[in-house]
């Protein structure tokens, strides 16, 4: 197994070695020095993306708007291998109740009412879970919904169904 690795999320625009608002040619400059770039679908209004997924098991994705610029960053980690982090706060190694009340003591955070979404529009973040610990589970879903599995760093306005995993995008 790859060694995971530790990615700072800082919003409003950086994440990792990413940022929003960054040139087609410069993310994808980027993403080359972290893998092998990868052709995301397009989404109705929307332009088609960029993203790599990393051996250590993170994925990074790029969506971009009208203009060719990166208006979200998506962070998914199923396997928890990899650190992603705001704020010295692991956002998806800490138990998802626990990332929402450190949130919630920075900045007003909203979730959906089955528990999966969570937003923190202050942040420009969402972070999403395929089940709750409420919920059974499968064998391709998370353990036990205890742990957030996604992460959307956007700007203000961005809204997009992202379509492998349903996750729903607004900021």
């Amino acid at each position: 197994m790859t060694p995971g690795v530790v990615i700072q999320v800082r919003p409003p625009d950086v994440v990792g070695p990413l940022r929003l608002g960054a040139t087609d040619e410069e993310t994808l400059e980027t993403l080359r020095r972290l893998g092998e770039p990868v052709f995301l679908c397009g989404f109705q209004g929307g332009r088609p993306g960029w993203g790599v997924d990393r051996p250590s098991g993170v994925s990074l994705y790029c969506h971009f708007d009208a203009t060719d610029r990166v208006e979200a960053i998506q962070l998914g980690s199923p396997d928890r291998a990899d650190a992603v982090i705001y704020d010295g706060l692991d956002l998806f190694r800490t138990p998802a109740d626990e990332v929402v009340a450190a949130l919630r003591a920075r900045t007003a955070v909203t979730g959906d009412e089955n528990g999966h979404t969570y937003h923190a529009p202050g942040l420009f973040l969402s972070l999403w879970r395929p089940v709750t610990p409420e919920e059974l589970g499968n064998e391709d879903e998370d353990w036990d919904g205890r742990f957030f599995a996604t992460a959307l760093v956007a700007l203000p306005g961005y809204r997009r169904l992202y379509c492998a995993t349903g996750m729903p995008h607004s900021i």
